[in-house]
């Protein structure tokens, strides 16, 4: 088995494996959002891919990407025995093992076996949570918020992300900024802190997209010169890759990022038709970190 996506699109994107780790307890919420065939195929190809790079060719074999939420909840539980999810997965995994364990009580059809392995898993993230959020708290968040910033947008400027357009290359940045330190240090750290920080990636960010149009930060463009602004590798992959990184947009809730990751479906009501490299980065921040995303306080995405 050859990884094209991960040895393409997803080389350098390291927010890849612990939004799989959530993805993989979505279930039916997945298929509501990918409800499309070719979105459909892609998560398959890319947990086909994950499985045999991780050596779980047994998985590979038994084409464990269905519906059965027991072989689900395994396959999540070795996979963050073998990888660090990071703290933004574990808490989106603890909280969607707490509303299945609900969801399982309120119908009162418990499959045997299941109640006890939600349990278990749900305890052991639990613990691996309040372990995380300790160890980060003890350490500088926001010096390693700004060492993450600083790889992500080298990475950027060195042309790691071509094969994305211009705002693609953005949101991408601001996804590997979210499941990592720098998102870490936006939740756990003080307000002030926090804003300070969101701060900082607005301007930086901000200046990336300008100068990669070549405009002023405040010049603005048609949206639709913005998203055809694709660059040298930009294959079928790379939008399926993007597509599925956007996966948690809606189109009323989240606009920018909708119609930056969406693209198979028309742009949303939401997306200005007119927009600067500014007002293009100061939306998706917003978009992508949220005031409220705070400890607890996360939306599931």
């Amino acid at each position: 088995m050859t990884n094209a996506l991960l040895e393409g699109p997803g080389r350098t994107l390291e927010c890849i494996y612990p939004k799989f780790m959530v993805s993989l307890l979505q279930g039916e919420d997945l298929k509501r959002v990918n409800g499309t065939l070719q979105q459909q195929q892609f998560r398959e190809r890319l947990t086909q891919e994950i499985l045999a790079q991780t050596q779980l060719r047994a998985w590979v074999m038994a084409g464990v990407f269905s519906e059965h939420l027991m072989m689900r909840l395994t396959l999540v539980e070795k996979l963050a025995g073998m990888l660090d999810p990071g703290h933004l997965a574990l808490t989106r995994i603890a909280a969607r093992l707490t509303q299945l364990q609900q969801t399982d009580v309120s119908r009162g059809q418990t499959v045997p076996g299941l109640a006890r392995q939600l349990a278990s898993l749900s305890e052991g993230v639990s613990q691996r949570c309040i372990a995380k959020e300790r160890a980060l708290s003890q350490r500088g968040l926001t010096v390693q918020a700004g060492e993450q910033s600083e790889q992500v947008f080298t990475r950027w400027l060195t042309g790691a992300w071509d094969g994305w357009s211009l705002p693609g290359r953005c949101f991408i940045a601001l996804e590997e900024l979210r499941w990592g330190a720098f998102g870490d240090a936006c939740r756990l750290a003080n307000p002030d802190v926090a804003l300070m920080l969101k701060d900082n990636l607005r301007a930086m960010a901000t200046n990336y997209l300008a100068h990669s149009i070549h405009a002023a930060p405040t010049t603005r463009h048609s949206y639709h010169q913005w998203l055809s602004a694709t660059a040298t590798a930009g294959s079928g992959e790379y939008s399926d890759m993007l597509s599925w990184l956007g996966d948690w947009c809606e189109a009323d809730k989240h606009p920018v990022c909708w119609s930056v990751t969406q693209r198979w479906q028309t742009v949303a009501l939401g997306m200005p038709r007119l927009c600067s490299a500014k007002r293009l980065v100061d939306a998706m921040v917003e978009e992508i970190f949220p005031p409220h995303e705070r400890r607890g306080e996360s939306e599931d995405y």
